[in-house]
């Protein structure tokens, strides 16, 4: 996630916390989103990247919460370090859950901020030379000191501490957590930007990554051990207090070998694999899910700006579809089902330049409804949004409804097969299905301004998928 925007839903907390702003994030929600007419309990709920803000009476919780189970709509306790004694945040977030207990509110957990720090900036957790002289890669945020991904171990027990006294206040206040999730990115083994230059010139890297001039195969021993970190600090912390709780983390998801997009930080690295479509690189991907632990998926559909260079289609809406597809097919393609699959999702253009080309066209709000249809067709579970507050209004707006919509073909999205797993490498209709029994359910996108009936072949019988607009049922004759 971007870290300016990370810095701006900070500042906008502070405000809540110190009751300077008279309308919340909450309200902001609640307001821009209609309650499910349509009931169901098998289907996972919308997920909001937010929390509730900490000033607000019990009273006034009750009523958030209860509007927000109306709209199927979970937002998260966040866990933070707080300056002083950490036992008060403990009961900060447990005054919270314990409402939202008794109101069978699900209890998901953002514990985001007490889990990064494995890279502190200490001198015994960075690189060292030939020399023996201690350094650091700075590639990556100037604010964080990344080290040696083989000298941290002694800062597990630290991360762990921090987990386990949450857990076990929970656990004692018989809060039971279903969801718990982190967005746990910069800190900790990662191989990209100056990552494996800096691995070449430390003598305890060297020692470790028998290969070290691969990159390939530095990648898989820098990927493993972060797997390996996540499921013994994070995942096996946490069901050692609920083993039926939820984990994920932001972009660890299964996949079929390659990432289809860049995160804000990252840079290329010239000697690692890459595919390449127009000016787009396709990085070779590890499987750091498969050794996590995680028992969700959470890939990240967001409208990167770089993907509008990055592509040279002359309809230029199809730019951010055609990755976008390409990593939901590589997700849902190769996810379990009995992985839920909780995609990140947002539609305003990220990371975007301050003075956009006189040729910039965004996706439209049509195109993105059409691209969440995609992505339910695909085998995606639910959406978890993350947004800056001055877009969170038409965020969830156009989100939620899609997301209430889905509602009416809830048999198909819980029971039915995914059948259509094409990106076209050219504009032009892209076709998304589900398949119950005799029948389909389709979404159909078209990218060229000739449209016309597509016919495709299922279970060897001709399917004729005509130009209609929204998701539509077809009976397999």
């Amino acid at each position: 996630m971007v870290k300016a925007w990370k810095s701006l839903i900070l500042l906008f907390l502070l405000f809540f916390k110190n009751g300077n702003c008279a309308k919340n994030v909450i309200d902001i929600i609640i307001e821009n989103t209609q309650p499910i007419k349509i009931k169901e309990n098998r289907r996972l709920p919308l997920f909001v990247w937010v929390s509730i803000p900490l000033n607000v009476t019990e009273e006034e919780l009750k009523l958030y919460l209860n509007q927000l189970i109306e709209r199927n709509i979970v937002v998260f306790t966040k866990w933070y370090i707080p300056k002083e004694e950490i036992e008060n945040e403990i009961k900060e977030a447990i005054k919270i859950d314990r409402i939202k207990k008794d109101l069978s509110f699900p209890v998901a957990i953002d514990a985001t901020s007490i889990v990064y720090g494995f890279f502190d900036g200490s001198q015994e957790t960075g690189h060292i030379d030939e020399k023996g002289k201690v350094f650091f890669d700075m590639s990556f945020s100037p604010n964080v000191k990344m080290g040696c991904p083989f000298r941290i171990e002694k800062r597990y027990y630290i991360i762990k501490e921090r987990l386990e006294k949450f857990l076990k206040a929970y656990k004692d206040e018989g809060i039971e957590i279903k969801y718990w999730v982190v967005d746990w990115e910069i800190d900790g083994p990662i191989e990209w930007n100056s990552a494996w230059d800096n691995s070449k010139k430390c003598v305890i890297c060297r020692k470790n990554i028998k290969d070290i001039e691969n990159f390939d195969e530095f990648q898989k021993v820098i990927k493993r051990k972060r797997a390996d970190l996540q499921r013994e600090v994070f995942v096996n912390t946490v069901k050692k207090y609920f083993p039926d709780c939820l984990t994920g983390n932001y972009a660890v998801n299964p996949h079929d070998g390659y990432r289809y997009w860049w995160d804000y930080f990252e840079k290329e690295v010239e000697g690692a694999t890459y595919q390449r479509k127009h000016n787009a690189l396709f990085r070779r991907w590890f499987d750091e899910f498969k050794y996590s632990g995680y028992t969700i998926a959470m890939p990240v559909i967001y409208t990167w700006y770089r993907f509008f260079n990055d592509y040279n289609f002359e309809e230029k809406e199809y730019r951010w579809f055609y990755p976008l597809l390409k990593e939901a097919t590589s997700v849902g393609k190769n996810t379990s089902e009995n992985i839920p699959i909780i995609s990140f999702v947002h539609w305003q253009t990220v990371v975007k330049p301050k003075q956009l080309p006189s040729d910039f066209v965004p996706l439209s709000r049509e195109k993105y409804k059409e691209l969440l249809w995609h992505l339910l067709f695909k085998g995606f579970d639910t959406f978890c949004l993350w947004s800056p507050l001055n877009e969170i209004a038409e965020e969830i707006k156009v989100l939620h409804e899609v997301y209430s919509e889905s509602f009416k073909y809830n048999d198909f999205i819980l029971k039915g097969e995914p059948v259509f797993w094409d990106v076209p490498e050219e504009a032009d209709c892209v076709i998304s299905g589900l398949k119950m029994k005799n029948k389909l359910l389709i979404i159909r996108s078209d990218f060229k301004k000739e449209k016309s009936v597509m016919k495709v072949k299922i279970d060897h019988k001709k399917i004729e998928i005509p130009i209609i607009s929204g998701p539509f049922i077809l009976e397999i004759k």
